[in-house]
């Protein structure tokens, strides 16, 4: 048996020195259970030392930190039991049979009906989706749609009168409606089995009415004239129309109804509380008490802190576990990491809105972490407000429930901050209003976090896992086995490789389906530019993991069949055990790709800093910075002789670099990067 035998990894913590790594993770929706077997596999040889993801991948980064902390503090089987998560979402659960990975999803008794009714198009193409749930509409709403059927019939008795004038007037009534259900189940009927079974039922209802037509004039005992073929037709026409324009009125009915309900729930179906609709646990309170199991916490233990994970309190202390996850508050148009930096501005709560999101032993948490007022800081409306803790004693699962706001399916985060531009609250110090701010998905802003960890050359790996759609020139294999991965994960094995992105061509058959996708592809453009940008670089492109995904997988299918999420969770084993031959001296290659991807770093950051360099060196001579460097605030007599001997050998580097024909491009892999001053997230 080699070194590296895939059947024995996930067993060897005990056995081999574990080297250490960083994980960022992309968000996803339920493509998140990809990611425990992932991590399982990877903590067999790596101990995790910066962790970091958004979205799903927050959970995933969360409970990958949360088995890192319990496998160093006496719970040795804390990975174990995080690769045993797909097995558990996939079980079923609840009173009605759905898997575990359903019932984390609860909808909140405002949009209850609503989010049944959606549901129903999950796993579905396209035009069986919007059936599905424009007959879940009709289904909801029968109450109004039988009153508009009953209201359709008077305006249709007319016609029926005069093509039957020896019917009682209950009996046109009565045949108006008839014939009205008739057509709308006839529609119906069709809508139910896609486009082509619609016009199928159009001309169905049509014939049916032109067959009432006839049969009703025959009764009349009248021969037939261009007076009965109009009628026919605007009995048909007029019938069509009532249908359309009830139609109409359910789905608006529908849509209002929805949108105030998730007005309430701050923009969200669900809020990711336990509700009692499935006779389960919901995400939040599944998540808060997950993180402890993983971490080896008792039962009624307060929630996994930040400061847990560090080991320590002081936010600049080194960390023996760093988690971080993006979050977006979309009401600044800013992306923030939590735990949030340092110097960031304080945020603030509404406890009675919180109590909506997190469960008593969160809110507890944060009570006991909250600091002496030394201003009553309130909202517009006068409500008190206390201080969100910024680090180690902010608990995880909050970082993770504000980087999961996936827009509508869960509610968005309400926090508060004191806007200092505003003159009402530079006047009263005292007792400022804050401002509300809403915190929605961190993918919004970065879906793919691979700044985070980044540093110009690395003392260990930061692998990062990226979820596509499968390629066409690489489909996935069916049916998969263990051991088959073909078509479903890439890692590029050479430095010139992975450098092309793969986009599909545009679905411009159609003018709405043409706009529509332009829309979106406008969207994911704002949304993904910044990460995508990467992918291709060197130094990024050699670590990143690129699992596909079928259509049917990840994302929104919120009831993933058990067999979905067990081949989409063993892709994630797989993408682990590449990685760990690429790149660990224990696996198949030998470290081959650790080596290569620090030769790759090495080259990149000499010919990146070659150019700058040279180009500021006629600056550097040309201007007086020391006398600039005299007026610089802050410095101490010893810091400000090693600012001069400092910018002294950054003038000495510049005149190296300007003074040589050679360049260290050349050594570089494309695309050569070049180098910024860039904020802090």
């Amino acid at each position: 048996m080699s070194e590296h035998d895939p059947s024995t990894l996930g067993k060897h913590s005990g056995v081999l020195p574990l080297n250490d790594c960083d994980l960022v993770m992309k968000g996803g929706v339920t493509s998140g259970v990809v990611y425990p077997k992932l991590i399982a596999e990877l903590a067999s040889r790596y101990r995790f030392r910066n962790i970091g993801g958004t979205s799903a991948g927050a959970i995933a980064a969360a409970a990958c930190a949360a088995a890192e902390y319990g496998r160093n503090h006496g719970k040795p089987d804390a990975f174990a039991k995080l690769d045993e998560l797909p097995g558990d979402l996939g079980a079923s659960a609840g009173k009605k049979g759905r898997s575990k990975l359903f019932t984390l999803f609860q909808p909140a008794d405002a949009v209850r009906a609503q989010f049944a009714v959606l549901m129903k198009g999950l796993n579905a193409k396209p035009v069986e989706a919007a059936s599905r749930i424009v007959g879940g509409i009709l289904c909801l709403h029968r109450g109004l749609v039988a009153g508009g059927l009953v209201a359709g019939s008077l305006l249709l008795w007319p016609c029926v009168a005069w093509l039957a004038p020896g019917l009682s007037t209950a009996a046109a009534i009565a045949v108006a409606f008839g014939a009205l259900l008739g057509m709308a189940l006839m529609l119906g009927l069709g809508l139910g089995r896609g486009a082509t079974s619609v016009m199928r039922g159009v001309v169905l209802a049509s014939a049916s009415l032109v067959l009432l037509t006839l049969g009703l004039h025959w009764l009349r005992g009248a021969s037939s004239s261009p007076a009965v073929l109009g009628t026919g037709l605007a009995f048909w026409g007029l019938a069509l129309l009532i249908l359309a324009a009830l139609l109409i009125a359910v789905i608006v009915r529908f849509a209002a109804s929805l949108l105030k309900g998730i007005h309430r729930n701050g923009y969200g179906l669900c809020s990711g509380l336990s509700t009692g609709s499935y006779g389960e646990e919901g995400l939040t309170d599944w998540l808060t008490g997950y993180l402890n199991q993983l971490a080896g916490r008792p039962a009624g233990h307060p929630p996994l802190s930040f400061g847990d994970l560090w080991g320590t309190a002081d936010h600049n202390a080194p960390r023996e576990i760093n988690l971080e996850v993006m979050t977006s508050a979309i009401s600044q148009n800013m992306v923030y990491g939590i735990p949030f930096r340092k110097d960031a501005p304080p945020f603030f709560y509404d406890p009675d809105e919180w109590k909506a999101l997190f469960p008593p032993a969160v809110m507890d948490s944060l009570a006991a972490a909250a600091r002496p007022r030394k201003a009553m800081v309130t909202n517009v409306n006068g409500k008190a407000l206390y201080r969100l803790p910024h680090g180690a004693a902010l608990p995880v699962v909050v970082a993770v429930r504000m980087s999961l706001s996936f827009p509508i399916l869960l509610s968005a985060v309400p926090l508060y901050a004191i806007d200092w531009s505003l003159k009402a609250n530079k006047a009263n110090r005292r007792s400022p209003v804050a401002t509300r701010i809403w915190f929605s998905d961190g993918g919004i802003g970065s879906n793919m976090p691979l700044h985070m960890f980044d540093a110009p050359l690395p003392g260990h790996p930061t692998f990062a896992v990226n979820l596509k759609a499968e390629h066409p020139d690489h489909p996935i294999v069916k049916p998969e086995r263990a051991d088959d991965d073909a078509g479903r994960v890439y890692l590029a094995d050479k430095p010139e490789k992975g450098r092309q992105r793969y986009w599909p061509e545009p679905k411009d058959d159609t003018p709405l389906g043409g706009l529509a996708g332009f829309l979106l592809s406008i969207v994911g453009t704002m949304q993904n530019w910044r990460d995508e940008i990467l992918f291709p670089y060197p130094g990024f492109r050699d670590r990143i993991v690129q699992i596909s995904q079928r259509p049917d997988e990840g994302g929104l299918n919120l009831n993933m069949p058990k067999a979905s999420i067990g081949t989409l969770s063993n892709a994630g084993k797989m993408a682990a055990e590449r990685l760990i031959d690429r790149f660990h001296p224990n696996g198949c290659e030998s470290g081959a790709g650790w080596r290569t991807h620090q030769r790759v770093r090495l080259a990149t950051l000499l010919g990146t800093l070659h150019s700058p360099t040279s180009e500021l060196h006629p600056l550097m001579t040309g201007v007086a910075w020391e006398d600039y460097l005299k007026e610089i605030k802050g410095y101490g007599v010893g810091e400000r002789a090693f600012a001069e001997q400092f910018l002294g050998e950054f003038k000495t580097l510049c005149a190296l670099g300007a003074g040589t024909s050679y360049s260290l491009k050349k050594g570089a892999y494309k695309p050569l990067a070049r180098i910024r001053i860039t904020p802090v997230i």
